[in-house]
């Protein structure tokens, strides 16, 4: 702070300043955080997937190679959907509510 005659005049960043720049940098932790290390949680129907193609192996609907496939495919589907390593697929039986849930079909 100066002195002047009877005046004191500020020097640097008052109040409103350090609150707007706390709050940007705090607003920008938590967007960073969220965008590059938060865990996503996805759903997968998996229980539901394979009765149901199962009852389609049993109807001879498809052949057991064409089943081995499917499960082949969803096995790499889910690979790709976990590859980012921040990925946690869960079954959706476990899950009550707010996951993004895999397609499969």
């Amino acid at each position: 702070m100066k002195k002047g005659k009877n005046t004191l005049k500020s020097v640097g960043p008052g109040y409103l300043e350090m609150i707007v720049l706390a709050l940007l940098a705090s607003c920008l932790t938590v967007m960073g955080y969220d965008r590059f290390f938060a865990p996503r949680i996805e759903v997968v129907d998996l229980k539901g997937y394979v009765r149901a193609r199962s009852a389609r192996l049993a109807a001879g609907e498809i052949t057991e190679k064409q089943w081995r496939d499917d499960l082949d495919r969803v096995d790499r589907i889910l690979d790709r959907e976990a590859a980012d390593g921040r990925t946690i697929i869960l079954m959706k039986e476990v899950v009550l509510r707010h996951g993004r849930e895999i397609e499969i079909q």
